[in-house]
């Protein structure tokens, strides 16, 4: 019997739209940052979430 396994999403597959507000405020929230450093930070490295996360990681000291 073949089970077929269930496809989960990664970080990488997770898109941060800088353009919708409601993703914005979640994602500031969820960071712990402003609206605008998300902006900055999807115009720097792009919209994936993980190229995010490591943007915000190397900014911590």
């Amino acid at each position: 019997m073949m089970v077929k396994q269930k496809y989960t999403k990664g970080t990488d597959d997770i898109k941060i739209n800088s353009g919708d507000g409601s993703e914005l405020k979640y994602w500031s929230v969820k960071f712990g940052v402003s609206k605008a450093d998300i902006k900055a930070a999807v115009n720097e490295v792009g919209d994936s979430l993980t190229a995010v996360m490591v943007y915000f990681k190397s900014r911590e000291l």
